[in-house]
C-alpha cells in the first residue's frame, strides 16, 4: 500500500524502494521523520514529541517541519509567507482534515484565527519511486490575503556534511557542473529572469560521498518555467532544510475572496545506488508521467536546420539547394530558422510581423514545403512569438502590448521587447498567427525561441497593485498559448528553445517535445554540457547538432567525433552543407544511417555514465534497451605515450554473448567479461571517438 495513516497522526508514503514519513506532533505541527530506503513497518516509527529548551533555541526552529511559515519565532528559511488584511504576517495552523484517494494524499491546514488555509498534496508513484508534491492556498474569508512566498515543497534531512550539485552557467556555457559542501547558512540557486534561464537548474541534488553506482542521493525537480528558488540551509540544529518552488523576489499574489492559488509541482526521489540510479529514475518518470503522451514513445526525427548556412539570408531557392543536400545526408525534417518573415534582415527588426516575406518567398512557403516534402522530408520553421522589435508593424500598432514602466524609457534586450502575456489580446494574437501559419502550411515542427529575459514588470493591462504578480502571470500566459496550440495541432512537434538552454525544465517538458540544449555546438564543450544535463533530464529531449563549430574556432575536430557527440541525444545537423563536398556528405550520411539504427536505444534506453569528462582521462556513455547496448567513447587529448584503455560496461547479462564491431573487427564476448574484465580500447590520436553497438546472441 502506497499511503499509510496511523492514528490520524502518522503519515507514511511507500514506493517500491523508498519511504517518506512525517507526523503531527503534540503541538499540531507536521514534522518530518524519515526519507530514504523503504521501511515496511509503519509501527517502527517513533512519534514521541520532543521537548525543546526555550529562549535562544525556539522549539519551532528545531523541528524538521513539513510546512514551515514565516513568523512564530522561526528564524530559518520558511516555505511560505502571507500577509493578512490587518497586517499580521504569520500563518499558524492546525490539521483540519486529510483525504486519501488512491495514490493521492491531501492534508488540509487551517489558520487558527483567519479564514485561510493550505492544502498539502502528495502523489505516490509507487512503481516509479517518485513522490510528487505541491500546495494550494485557499482564501475562505472576505478580505484579500497577500501571498509573498509560496514554495512548492519542503524537505529535511538529519545530520550535516551534505554536498550539493547544480550548475552555474550562462548563455553558450549552460550546465556547467557546480558542487559544494553545505556548511552553516544558506546556499541559494535561483532565476530572476522570468524563465528558467541558463544560470542554474530548477532542481536539487544532495548527497554524502556518492558515486555513479553507490551511495545515497536525494533529488527533486520543479515543474515550472519561470523564476524559481532553491534554498538549502544547514541549520544549527543538526538537519538540512531544503526549500524549492517559485521565486519570491518581487513576487506578490493578491488572493481574493473564494480564490485559490496553486504552486507548481515538485517531483522528488531517493536513490541508494548513486547518481546513475537517480538519473534513470527521473528519466523513466519523465517518459511515463511528464512528456506529452502522443510523443513520449515516438522517436524524434533527424533534422537539418539551415541557420548556420544562411543566417538571415533566407530565400526559397537557397533553401531548396540546402534541402537537396539535407535529404542526401539522410535528414527526415528540414527546418528554416530566423529570417523568413516580415522585413527581417537582422535581429534589429521584424519581430512581431509574422507574415511571409514576399521578396524571399514570392509565392509563400508552399513551394519550398512541397519541394522538401517531395524529397521525403517533413518541414519545420522557427518562431519567437513572445517578442517584438521596435522596428516592426506590430509595435507601431500596439506600443502598449509590451512590459514597461510608464515613466521610464523602455529597455531593449537583444534589440527587442517582451510582449505582455498577461493581456488576453496579446495571447489571442499569438495563438491566432501560429494557428493560421499551421493551418495554411504543411508544417510539422516549430522551433519556439525566446532570446531575452523578462524585466520591467509593469504594463498597461494590469493595475499597479498587480505588477508583482507579472512574473507568475507571464508563465501562465505562455503555458496557455502552447497548450491551446497543442490541442489544435496535436500532430505538430514543438521544440523549447530560449537562446539555447534557457527553458530546460519539467514544466516545459510536459508541453514541448524536446529541448534545444545549448547554442554552443562545439563538441568538446558539448560533452560537458550533455553530461551535466543528463543528471536530471532524459537524452530523448536533448536536441544535439553536428556543426562546424569546432572548425570555426580553429580546432580541427574530425567529423566522426562531432557526429558521435551529437548521436548521444536527438540527432540534428546544423552544418553549412553548401561547403560540404560529395565525399564528406557521404560520410555524414553514414553517421545518420548509423544513428537511425541505434536511435531507439539512445532515446528510450537506460543511460550509464561510464566515464566522466569532468574527472576521467576519457568520456564514455552506455545506453541499453531490450538486449541491445550502445557505447560511445570520446578521447579529447591523449596523454603522451598512452594509447590503450579499458572500459568496463554495465547492465549486461553475465551468461549471454554479445556481438559487436570494434575498429572494423567483429567480436563476440560474454556479458561477464565485458562487465568485469572490460572492453579493450585503442585510442592513439587526439579527438578519437567510437560508437559500439552490442547485440545479444540469441
Amino acid at each position: 500500500m502506497g499511503i499509510i495513516v496511523k492514528d490520524d497522526m502518522l503519515f507514511v508514503m511507500n514506493t517500491k524502494n523508498t519511504t517518506y514519513a512525517f507526523f503531527k506532533d503534540d503541538a499540531g505541527v507536521l514534522v518530518n521523520l524519515y526519507w530514504g530506503h523503504r521501511i515496511a513497518r509503519a509501527e517502527d516509527f517513533d512519534t514521541t514529541s520532543m521537548e525543546w529548551e526555550q529562549g535562544y533555541h525556539p522549539d519551532i526552529d528545531k523541528k524538521r517541519e513539513e510546512c514551515s511559515s514565516y513568523g512564530r519565532m522561526r528564524y530559518k528559511e520558511a516555505s511560505m509567507k502571507v500577509a493578512f488584511a490587518d497586517g499580521t504576517r504569520d500563518f499558524r495552523y492546525h490539521v483540519d482534515s486529510y483525504q486519501i484517494e488512491g495514490d493521492h494524499l491531501r492534508i488540509s491546514l487551517r489558520d487558527d484565527h483567519y479564514p485561510f488555509g493550505i492544502v498539502l498534496h502528495y502523489v505516490v508513484h509507487e512503481e516509479l519511486d517518485i513522490i510528487e508534491k505541491w500546495r494550494e492556498a485557499e482564501n475562505l474569508g472576505e478580505e484579500t490575503v497577500q501571498i509573498e512566498r509560496f514554495y512548492s515543497a519542503e524537505f529535511t534531512l538529519p545530520g550535516d556534511g551534505y554536498r550539493t550539485i547544480n550548475n552555474n552557467g550562462t548563455w553558450a556555457d549552460e550546465f556547467k557542473r557546480y558542487e559544494d559542501t553545505l556548511c552553516a547558512g544558506k546556499k541559494v540557486y535561483e532565476s530572476l529572469r522570468g524563465a528558467t534561464a541558463h544560470v542554474a537548474t530548477p532542481g536539487f541534488i544532495v548527497h554524502q560521498d556518492v558515486s555513479e553506482t553507490r551511495g545515497e542521493v536525494y533529488f527533486g525537480v520543479l515543474a515550472y518555467s519561470g523564476n524559481f528558488k532553491i534554498v538549502e540551509e544547514q541549520t544549527p540544529y543538526d538537519y538540512l532544510n531544503i526549500q524549492i518552488g517559485m521565486g519570491d523576489t518581487d513576487f506578490c499574489w493578491n488572493l481574493k475572496k473564494g480564490e485559490r492559488f496553486i504552486s507548481p509541482k515538485v517531483y522528488a526521489g531517493y536513490s541508494g545506488k548513486g547518481f546513475g540510479e537517480m538519473s534513470n529514475l527521473l528519466h523513466r518518470f519523465a517518459a511515463e508521467c511528464v512528456m506529452p503522451k502522443e510523443t513520449a514513445k515516438k522517436p524524434l526525427r533527424v533534422l537539418y536546420n539551415s541557420w548556420e548556412a544562411t543566417a538571415f539570408d533566407v530565400a526559397c531557392d537557397k533553401q531548396m539547394k540546402l534541402a537537396d543536400k539535407a535529404a542526401a545526408a539522410g535528414a527526415e525534417l528540414f527546418v528554416v530558422d530566423d529570417g523568413w518573415f516580415g522585413e527581417r534582415s537582422s535581429d534589429h527588426l521584424g519581430l512581431g510581423d509574422w507574415y511571409v516575406n514576399q521578396e524571399k518567398f514570392p509565392d509563400g512557403l508552399k513551394p519550398l514545403i512541397d519541394y522538401v516534402n517531395g524529397l521525403g522530408m517533413d518541414f519545420g520553421i522557427w518562431i519567437e512569438p513572445e517578442m517584438v522589435n521596435e522596428d516592426s508593424g506590430l509595435y507601431r500598432a500596439h506600443p502598449d502590448w509590451i512590459y514597461r514602466y510608464a515613466a521610464r524609457p523602455v529597455l531593449e534586450g537583444r534589440y527587442q521587447y517582451m510582449l505582455d502575456l498577461t493581456n488576453p489580446e496579446v495571447i489571442g494574437f499569438i495563438i491566432g498567427f501560429i494557428d493560421k501559419l499551421l493551418n495554411e502550411n504543411n508544417i510539422s515542427y516549430i522551433k519556439w525561441d525566446m532570446n531575452r529575459a523578462l524585466g520591467e514588470c509593469g504594463c498597461a493591462h494590469l493595475d499597479k497593485e498587480e505588477f508583482r504578480s507579472i512574473w507568475y502571470r507571464h508563465v501562465q500566459g505562455f503555458y496557455s498559448i502552447i497548450e491551446t496550440l497543442r490541442e489544435k495541432h496535436p500532430e505538430v512537434e514543438f521544440e523549447a528553445c530560449a537562446s539555447g538552454g534557457g527553458r530546460v525544465d519539467f514544466g516545459c517538458m510536459s508541453r514541448f517535445d524536446e529541448f534545444w540544449t545549448s547554442d554552443n555546438t562545439d563538441p568538446i564543450d558539448r560533452l560537458s554540457i550533455q553530461e551535466t544535463y543528463s543528471l536530471l533530464y532524459p537524452p530523448k529531449y536533448m536536441r544535439t547538432w553536428i556543426t562546424d563549430a569546432a572548425d570555426n574556432d580553429n580546432r580541427r575536430v574530425p567529423l566522426s567525433f562531432r557526429a558521435h557527440c551529437a548521436m548521444c541525444g536527438a540527432l540534428g545537423i546544423g552544418m553549412d552543407l553548401n561547403r560540404v563536398g560529395g565525399g564528406k556528405l557521404k560520410e555524414l550520411a553514414g553517421y545518420v544511417e548509423e544513428y537511425k539504427a541505434i536511435r531507439s536505444v539512445v532515446q528510450f534506453g537506460r543511460l550509464a555514465r561510464l566515464k566522466s569528462c569532468h574527472r576521467d582521462d576519457f568520456h564514455a556513455l552506455q545506453y541499453d534497451k531490450d538486449g541491445e547496448a550502445v557505447v560511445f567513447v570520446f578521447l579529447t587529448l591523449r596523454s603522451r605515450g598512452k594509447y590503450e584503455y579499458t572500459l568496463k560496461l554495465v547492465n549486461l547479462k553475465e551468461d549471454v554473448l554479445y556481438r559487436f564491431v570494434l575498429d572494423g573487427k567483429e567480436q563476440c564476448l560474454s556479458g561477464s567479461y565485458l562487465m568485469y574484465h572490460g572492453l579493450a580500447l585503442r585510442m592513439a590520436a587526439d579527438f578519437t571517438s567510437k560508437c559500439i553497438r552490442l547485440q545479444e546472441i540469441k
